[in-house]
């Protein structure tokens, strides 16, 4: 276990998937009915407006240099039968389109995480159960067609939350910081077919900081409007994640505190400066 520990090196970029056996048809039908979603009249999304960060389907909008700068609507998603007769019906192809992309993607990231944990010297099916019965949580965003020249940032920058997070993107725009390049700010395209898949808090502290979480952002493309649909995979809502015992021993002291997916939502809805994953750093 100590060789494993030293041997792994932090991952701090996200990955590029490709032959994840969710098939293009399930990703462009998906994309299609959320760009309706977005294309739709504000009476049909406005039913959705809330400031509820816990709500379990939310509409709305962030606003960048005084311009708005996403519209977005927040779904959970496990168990899907839970919740998908909340989500909208507008368009009428929504809850099958999104809903399957949503259990495919589910899946995929369930299969990953084996490898992950594996990676870190711990049984594949460390946190299989957790994930299976955790939270899903899709979070669709629309972004403007917007000049460069106009400093306007679809989402300012910010690490997830998740123990995991897959990206799927209509057009580029995610941009990472590179801590090892004079944290200069990186383009990672987009590449059709494929899902990035972002370390989130949750794993940097499972982890105990094997793993590192992305610091990045959202920028509009100056051609056309952009779509992407995050998915964040956590455990429940009040299971606490920690260093996994396993990681932890005289030469490796722990370096994170226990938290929670409950205890992020409340450190969102305060006034707190500090980034989420700083909090939680001993």
């Amino acid at each position: 276990m100590e060789k494993k520990m030293k041997s792994l090196v932090p991952i701090l970029h996200p990955s590029q998937v490709v032959n994840h056996g969710i098939s293009q048809r399930v990703i462009d039908d998906a994309l299609g009915s959320l760009s309706n979603f977005f294309e739709s009249a504000m009476e049909e999304k406005k039913i959705f407006l809330s400031d509820d960060v816990k709500k379990p389907v939310r509409f709305g909008t962030s606003r960048s240099n005084g311009k708005v700068s996403r519209d977005f609507i927040k779904l959970y998603a496990n168990p899907i039968e839970d919740w998908i007769g909340l989500w909208p019906h507008d368009p009428t192809d929504f809850r099958e389109n999104v809903g399957k992309y949503a259990s495919e993607v589910r899946r995929l990231g369930i299969d990953i995480m084996g490898a992950v944990t594996e990676s870190l010297g711990l049984s594949p099916t460390y946190l299989r159960n957790s994930l299976e019965q955790g939270m899903h949580i899709l979070v669709a965003n629309t972004y403007p067609q917007c000049s460069p020249t106009s400093k306007i940032l679809g989402l300012p920058p910010h690490t997830d939350h998740s123990i995991i997070t897959f990206l799927l993107e209509s057009t580029s725009g995610l941009e990472i910081m590179d801590f090892t390049d004079s944290s200069a700010w990186k383009s990672i395209p987009a590449v059709k077919g494929t899902l990035k898949v972002i370390v989130g808090s949750h794993l940097e502290v499972l982890s105990n900081g094997m793993y590192k979480s992305v610091f990045h952002r959202a920028t509009p493309s100056p051609r056309l409007s952009r779509v992407s649909v995050a998915s964040f995979l956590s455990l429940r809502m009040g299971e606490t994640v920690e260093p996994a015992v396993e990681l932890v021993d005289e030469e490796h002291p722990q370096k994170y505190r226990a938290t929670s997916l409950d205890e992020f939502f409340n450190h969102l809805s305060s006034n707190e400066e500090r980034p989420y994953i700083d909090c939680l750093k001993i």
